[in-house]
């Protein structure tokens, strides 16, 4: 699907017109019905679909494009990561404002330590050199890949601490239920759980 040549001035406009529309639909929220809604008006959309079709060859193709290359790394590119955070019109917090929520000003993120899938940093109180924190966020709905990272470090014998970051949206907060259910795995798994607030 990558493999298209498809002009940097046709993806500018496509990227930045789905990320507003994904935006204003509250993507990370919608169901599974409504994302292909989504994905069929933007496909009939002249301005999308419409400008993708001479270069992904036929209509059947647009869809898979938009799903496996932009919305893919739509949650990545609000946050300011990956080649499509440029086309991202209002843009999340990053992890680097989601540490400084956490901890406070005098914690930093360690250069050059972040990772994908899921984004992780690791981190450290200013002037403790020799001690470190692992930090990985993202959504309640990706949880088990937020807490996997903490236990293959655990399982291989990983000793720094893990903070476990969920995105805790306004619109559909984190349930009373589903954070005391996180309690019993902080307290299983040895890690922390704490919860970032987001309009």
């Amino acid at each position: 699907m990558t493999d298209y040549k498809i002009p940097a001035a046709v993806e500018r406009a496509v990227c930045t017109r789905i990320y507003s529309q994904a935006d204003e639909a509250h993507w990370p929220h919608l169901q599974d019905a409504d994302r292909t809604r989504l994905y069929r008006e933007w496909t009939e959309d002249p301005e999308i679909g419409g400008r993708l079709l001479d270069f992904v060859g036929q209509r059947a193709n647009i869809r898979p494009w938009l799903k496996d290359c932009p919305m893919k790394e739509y949650e990545r590119a609000r946050r300011g990561e990956g080649k499509y955070a440029k086309y991202v019109t209002r843009p999340a917090a990053t992890l680097e404002q989601m540490v400084a929520a956490t901890f406070g000003p005098d914690w930093e993120v360690i250069p050059e330590t972040t990772q994908q899938k899921p984004m992780r940093v690791r981190i450290r109180e200013i002037g403790t050199e020799d001690e470190e924190q692992h930090f990985v966020a993202g959504t309640e709905a990706n949880l088990k890949h937020l807490v996997w990272p903490a236990i293959l470090d655990r399982s291989t014998g990983g000793a720094w601490p893990w903070t476990v970051c969920i995105v805790d949206p306004f619109r559909a907060p984190v349930s009373p239920e589903k954070k005391e259910g996180h309690q019993r795995m902080a307290e299983f798994l040895g890690v922390r759980f704490v919860y970032f607030n987001e309009m």
